[in-house]
């Protein structure tokens, strides 16, 4: 049985089928000194094995801090002779992100995107079609037509399969001045307090696409 949890930006959750739930949190100040430390005060995060209602009732205060993002590999849509194709992107990094407390639900505070709304899915069977086919990010162990969840490459051994860790998800948009929105949807599973990995899928103007794994690690 799936649980969802919409814990910020009404708007852009709205309609779907995820419950709003309230996380008892302390209101420390953004970027203070009280909240910093406040990750090493919370317990250890297992994504293998912490159920989702102890996630809600207080073992999200280990996410809230400061991470780096990692993208790629992936790939991105380009014209070429008239015709869209996807072409290989680098793994890149130093990007920023902040998890915090917000009116005591956890948001993301993105650079670019500003609030971003998260949601939490508990573990179980992964969707066909919700991964990236292994061609396309350079797995050249696995059948070309495989389906990957997250970067395991990166991160080295895991403790568990991806079907057997939480999931959270960010939605964001945001008007790009040509009367288009960009939209970036962002799929993790979340292993530990010090990491998370999994894909996202950025579209824009003109129908640009670019999608790929993405990872989160403790700055």
């Amino acid at each position: 049985m799936r649980w969802y949890l919409a814990l910020a930006f009404a708007a852009l959750m709205g309609g779907s089928m995820a419950a709003q739930a309230q996380v008892t949190q302390d209101n420390t100040t953004p970027g203070s000194l009280a909240e910093a430390s406040s990750f090493f005060k919370a317990p250890r995060l297992n994504g293998c094995s912490i159920p989702l209602e102890d996630l809600v009732k207080g073992g999200s205060a280990g996410l809230r801090g400061q991470w780096i993002v990692q993208k790629g590999p992936g790939e991105m849509s380009t014209a070429v002779g008239g015709r869209i194709e996807m072409v290989p992107l680098p793994q890149r990094s130093g990007d920023t992100l902040s998890l915090r407390f917000r009116n005591g639900r956890l948001v993301a505070d993105s650079p670019v995107l500003g609030l971003i709304g998260i949601s939490v899915q508990d573990r179980g069977p992964l969707k066909p079609g919700t991964g990236l086919r292994a061609e396309s990010v350079g797995r050249g162990d696995l059948p070309d037509d495989a389906e990957v969840f997250l970067d395991e490459v990166s991160l080295g051994p895991l403790p568990c399969g991806a079907d057997q860790l939480i999931r959270l998800t960010l939605l964001a948009e945001r008007p790009t001045g040509t009367g288009e929105v960009l939209r970036q949807e962002v799929r993790l599973f979340l292993i530990d307090e010090t990491r998370m990995s999994g894909t996202y899928i950025e579209t824009g103007p003109g129908g640009r696409m670019e999608r790929g794994f993405i990872t989160l690690m403790r700055r």
